[in-house]
């Protein structure tokens, strides 16, 4: 059997093909077929000797769906598509070509499969459309983009949503618990938080939406190298860039278009910004804190990732701040919002200038993590300091300066990550050194969580990382401190329930959100 093309008026549906889609899916599919049409020759349509699809009756209606669009209407399809907006100029050129070409004669790759008895065409039918094999959850998690493997339509690929296994296997999530514990605490409270998940991200996507603020006085802090910055082009341009002879910076800078740069830029990657977790704030902040109303607070704010969360959850924020440029964004980014947060600009050893003692409710910081993302050339500033021991120094001073603003009975939660010696690649013990403060100033040590990272550089990493032995890290400490009896946290801590709103609302986010890209497919 050989591939040949024909034109698609020759091809018909099987009517009797058991095989349905959604409409959501099936908008998937177009998108996909538009973005690489390279892929229809390489999975061609199979047809009888009466031209009947025995198998790719989906790819055909794709292409069906095709033709029928207007060339107005076809080329703004494709700009949409996040695969076009990926591609160079050059290359949106070529595959914006193709497609006028085609659409003025549409025709579709297929074998024929005359040879096929009828009860062997009916056997192919439904084998063509069933799959044996499972995915490889993690190598997917930390080699391709979420967002892609969505937009491809790998449905399956994350974990399953309630917090289980999704291979029946009996994990220690047994799906009804499970369903149970997400209702009452979003996310099942467990020591590992594991942000990879598909309720995770769902949540994450949401919430990035709504608060808007992608660290942009952060931009380019933390990741250099611009094979990281532009993890994606790097990958894809490999071919190109082999046969020019050019580095990736030259490439960047003679092949790229601004506007693709930029659409890559927006990735949280790209932009060398670490941005704290909106789902991890949610969470924390309900788990840690009394009562709604409840009023939080930091010595190390950074961006307003954290404060808008809490202001949007119904607690009231401010954030103690270094830098005054950070402040000024803040301002603007809160501005109108009409939430109960707000930013200072100060030392965060001044923290106890800013609050009455004994008079908030939560300590939530994320320090900075050393010389590993230098936010400012501030003398004062704890990621600007010339030794890990005056680095330590501000953080003791600002911290047991924040616990004596700490009401009694009462949490302090530290989300923080290990970090490395510049000089010879072994661990500070950053984590000891902050339970070591905290147990100074009166504080227990009371929960620690690990945090599992999505991380899309980590194979880039890893590799690199590896010829001097080290392990690409893809994880987060988080250290719940506690500033009273901890024998008493009952009767300072109500039992956590969500009332029949809040359940609603929950269930709502969960079930039916859908980022923006994909309405707009929908729409389309």
């Amino acid at each position: 059997m050989k591939t040949e093309t024909i034109k698609l008026s020759q091809i018909a549906v099987n009517r009797a093909n058991p095989r349905t889609i959604t409409d959501e899916n099936f908008g998937r599919l177009i998108n996909s077929i538009l973005a690489l049409p390279k892929m229809l020759e390489l999975r061609p349509i199979v047809v009888d000797d009466t031209m009947v699809a025995l198998g790719g009756n989906m790819r055909f209606r794709a292409l069906s769906a095709i033709a029928d669009m207007q060339p107005d209407e076809l080329k703004d399809r494709l700009s949409g598509i996040r695969d076009f907006q990926k591609k160079t100029q050059a290359e949106q050129e070529a595959l914006l070509a193709y497609w006028e070409r085609w659409h003025d004669s549409p025709t579709a790759p297929v074998i024929n499969a005359a040879d096929l008895s009828d009860d062997e065409k009916r056997e192919f039918i439904i084998k063509d459309n069933t799959g044996f094999g499972d995915w490889d959850k993690e190598m997917l998690a930390q080699d391709w983009d979420d967002e892609d493997l969505d937009d491809w339509g790998v449905a399956d690929w994350r974990d399953d949503e309630d917090g289980g296994s999704s291979d029946g296997s009996g994990s220690d999530l047994a799906k009804p618990q499970a369903q149970s514990l997400n209702d009452t605490f979003i996310i099942p409270p467990f020591s590992i938080l594991d942000c990879r998940q598909g309720y995770w991200q769902k949540r994450k996507k949401m919430w990035r939406e709504r608060i808007g603020d992608m660290g942009a006085s952060r931009q380019g802090k933390l990741v250099q190298s611009v094979e990281l910055q532009y993890k994606d082009l790097y990958t894809r341009t490999s071919e190109h860039r082999k046969s020019l002879g050019i580095s990736f910076k030259e490439y960047l800078e003679k092949y790229v278009p601004d506007e693709v740069k930029e659409k890559e830029s927006k990735k949280v990657l790209s932009q060398g910004v670490s941005l704290f977790d909106p789902v991890l704030a949610e969470i924390l902040c309900k788990w840690f804190t009394p009562n709604k109303g409840a009023s939080i607070f930091d010595c190390f704010a950074g961006d307003t990732q954290k404060g808008l969360v809490f202001g949007e959850c119904g607690y009231t924020f401010k954030g103690v701040e270094l830098r005054q440029e950070q402040v000024d964004i803040n301002n603007e980014v809160i501005a109108e919002r009409g939430l109960p947060i707000s930013y200072v600009c100060d030392d965060g050893q001044n923290v106890a200038n800013h609050f009455e003692p004994e008079s908030q409710d939560l300590l939530f910081s994320c320090p900075p993590y050393f010389d590993l993302e230098v936010y400012s050339d501030l003398p004062n500033d704890a990621s600007n300091q010339g030794t890990y021991e005056d680095f330590i120094a501000i953080l003791d001073r600002a911290f047991k300066s924040a616990l004596s603003c700490l009401k009694e009975n009462r949490f302090a939660v530290l989300v923080i990550g290990d970090v490395r010696s510049k000089k010879n690649g072994a661990y500070y013990d950053f984590g000891g050194d902050l339970k070591r403060i905290f147990r100074e100033a009166g504080a227990h040590l009371y929960n620690e969580l690990i945090l599992i990272e999505m991380s899309s550089s980590v194979a880039l990493r890893a590799k690199k990382y590896m010829e001097s032995r080290k392990v690409a890290k893809m994880h987060q400490n988080i250290l719940v401190f506690y500033k009273g009896d901890p024998s008493k946290v009952r009767e300072h801590f109500p039992v956590i329930e969500l009332n029949d709103d809040e359940q609603a609302a929950l269930k709502d986010i969960v079930d039916n959100y859908q980022p923006k890209e994909d309405a707009d497919d929908t729409a389309e």
